[in-house]
C-alpha cells in the first residue's frame, strides 16, 4: 500500500504538463482533500473537551478558535479539492452541458441563489460588524453563511470513497462518546471544573441546545450504522454511541431536539426499509430502546413526561386562544409572530445577518435575540426567496435520494436520516457557528451521484 501510494506521488510530481497531472492524480486524493477538513471539524468537540481539561477559563474562545481554523482549512483546502475534482472530470469526461450540469447538481444550484441572495441583502443592508465578523456569541458572519453552502455541503458532496466516509461517520461518533461520558459525571455525579463555563447539561457547548442538535445527528448515525453494518467492532461502538448518547439527550431536556430525535428514528426505519426492499425489524428495535431509555431514564428524569404534557398544553392553547398564545414553547411563539411580521417589512432581502437582533429582544421582552426558528430565520435575515431557495435545495437533497434509493450506500442512509433530525430539530432552533455545519455536512454526504 506504500509503495503503491509512493508510486503515484511520484507521478503526479514529475507530470510534465497540467493535464498530465490531472490524469495521475486518483479521485480518492482529491476526495481526501475535501475530506480532511470536514473531518477536522467532526473532530472540534472532543479537541475542545481535552483543551478545557488543559484550560478550563478559555472555553468559547477556544472553541471560536477551533472552529475558525476548521473553516479556513475547509475554505482552502476543500476548495482546492472541489476545484481538481471538476477540472479532472472535465478532463476526464470532456466539457459538459449546462443543462447536464444543472441536473446533476440541483441542490446546488438553489444553494447558489441562496449564496447570491446572502450577498446582494448585505450589500442593501450594509457591512455591518455582524455582517462582517457576527457577534461575539454566535460567531455568524456572512462569510459563515455563505460557507454553510459552498463550502461544507460542497466539498462534501465529491466525497464517494466508502473508506473516507467510514472514517468521517466513526469519527464522529468515537468523539461523542467522551464528551457525554464526561457531562453525565458532571451533570448528575460529581462537578467538573473542566465545564464549569458551560451552561446546564451542555457538554463543550455554549448551551444545552446546541449540545442537543449534535447529540440527534450522532445518535440517528449511530442507530443506522448499527442496523446497516456487518463488522462486530462497528456494530458494537455504535450500539454503545447511541445509549450513551440517549441516556445524555434525556439528561439535556432539550424536547424540540427530543421530538425530533424520536421522528427521525422512525422516517430513519422508513428510508432503510425502501432501501432494502423489506421490512427492516431492527430499524424498529433502535426506536423501541430510544423508548424505553426514555421510560428508564424517567425513573429520575422527570423531564420527559413534563415535556410531553406542556407541548400538548400548548398546541392546545395556540389552537383555542392563539392571543393567550405567547408564552408558547418556552415563549417561541412570540418570537415566530414578530417575526414574521419583520418579514412582511423587508419580503425580498430581508434585513441581513442578525439585522432583527435588538429589536426582536426589545418588542418581545425575551433574552432571545433570534427567531429561534431556522426557516423564519434564512426568511428575515436574507428575505423570502432566499429561504424558499434553501428549503427547496434541501428537498432536492431527498428527491434525489429517493430517486437512487436502491444506490444509496450505508453511509448516504446515515447522513440523510441524521439531516432530517437535524432539520426537524431546526424548527425550534438557531444556526449556530459549531453546530450548523453538521447539517450541510450531511446533507451533502447523502447527496448521492454517481462514482467517478
Amino acid at each position: 500500500m506504500a509503495s503503491k501510494i509512493s508510486s503515484q506521488l511520484k507521478d503526479i510530481v514529475k507530470s510534465k504538463t497540467f493535464s498530465e497531472m490531472l490524469e495521475n492524480i486518483p479521485w480518492v486524493y482529491i476526495e481526501f482533500l475535501a475530506f480532511f477538513p470536514l473531518w477536522l471539524f467532526v473532530l472540534t468537540p472532543l479537541l475542545q473537551l481535552i483543551h478545557v481539561f488543559i484550560n478550563p477559563y478559555a472555553h468559547s474562545v477556544a472553541y471560536a478558535t477551533k472552529t475558525s481554523a476548521a473553516f479556513i482549512c475547509a475554505a482552502t483546502i476543500g476548495m482546492v479539492g472541489v476545484l481538481l475534482y471538476i477540472l479532472k472530470h472535465v478532463h476526464t469526461y470532456g466539457k459538459p452541458s449546462l443543462k447536464s450540469v444543472i441536473k446533476e447538481n440541483i441542490p446546488m444550484v438553489f444553494f447558489l441563489f441562496v449564496i447570491l441572495m446572502i450577498i446582494i441583502s448585505t450589500l442593501i443592508n450594509g457591512f455591518t460588524r455582524a455582517a462582517l465578523y457576527g457577534d461575539i456569541y454566535r460567531q455568524e458572519s456572512f462569510f459563515e453563511f455563505i460557507g454553510y453552502f459552498a463550502v461544507y455541503f460542497l466539498s462534501a458532496t465529491i466525497i464517494s470513497d466508502k473508506r473516507l466516509k467510514a472514517v468521517l461517520f466513526y469519527t464522529l461518533i468515537s468523539a461523542s462518546i467522551p464528551v457525554a461520558i464526561v457531562t453525565i459525571l458532571d451533570s448528575r455525579f460529581f462537578r467538573i471544573p473542566a465545564l464549569d463555563e458551560c451552561a446546564g447539561a451542555s457538554g463543550v457547548f455554549h448551551q444545552f441546545n446546541h449540545y442537543a442538535y449534535y447529540l440527534i445527528i450522532v445518535i440517528l448515525i449511530s442507530s443506522v450504522l448499527f442496523v446497516k453494518e456487518k463488522k462486530p467492532w462497528a456494530r458494537v461502538l455504535c450500539m454503545a454511541s447511541f445509549l450513551i448518547n440517549n441516556v445524555m439527550l434525556v439528561i439535556n431536556n432539550t424536547f424540540g431536539c427530543y421530538l425530533a430525535c424520536f421522528i427521525a428514528l422512525v422516517f430513519a426505519a422508513a428510508i432503510i426499509s425502501i432501501t432494502e426492499k423489506k421490512f427492516n425489524i431492527m430499524s424498529v428495535v433502535m426506536i423501541v430502546i430510544f423508548i424505553a431509555i426514555s421510560g428508564i431514564m424517567s425513573i429520575w428524569e422527570h423531564t420527559i413526561f413534563s415535556n410531553l404534557f406542556t407541548f400538548a398544553g400548548d398546541v392546545g392553547n395556540v389552537i383555542e386562544n392563539p392571543e393567550n398564545a405567547d408564552k408558547a414553547g418556552t415563549g417561541r411563539w412570540t418570537l415566530w409572530t414578530h417575526t414574521m411580521g419583520y418579514i412582511t417589512e423587508k419580503p425580498i432581502f430581508g434585513f441581513g445577518v442578525d439585522g432583527i437582533k435588538e429589536r426582536l429582544a426589545l418588542e418581545t421582552h425575551n433574552v432571545n435575540d433570534r427567531p429561534h426558528n431556522e426557516f423564519l430565520e434564512y426568511a428575515v435575515f436574507f428575505g423570502i426567496p432566499a429561504a424558499v431557495a434553501y428549503i427547496c435545495g434541501v428537498f432536492s437533497v431527498y428527491l434525489n435520494g429517493l430517486k437512487n434509493r436502491m444506490k444509496l450506500d450505508l453511509y448516504e442512509v446515515a447522513a440523510l436520516a441524521a439531516a432530517f433530525a437535524y432539520l426537524v430539530s431546526s424548527v425550534f432552533g438557531n444556526t449556530m457557528y459549531y453546530t450548523a455545519p453538521f447539517l450541510f455536512i450531511m446533507l451533502g454526504l447523502g447527496s448521492h451521484r454517481a462514482v467517478s
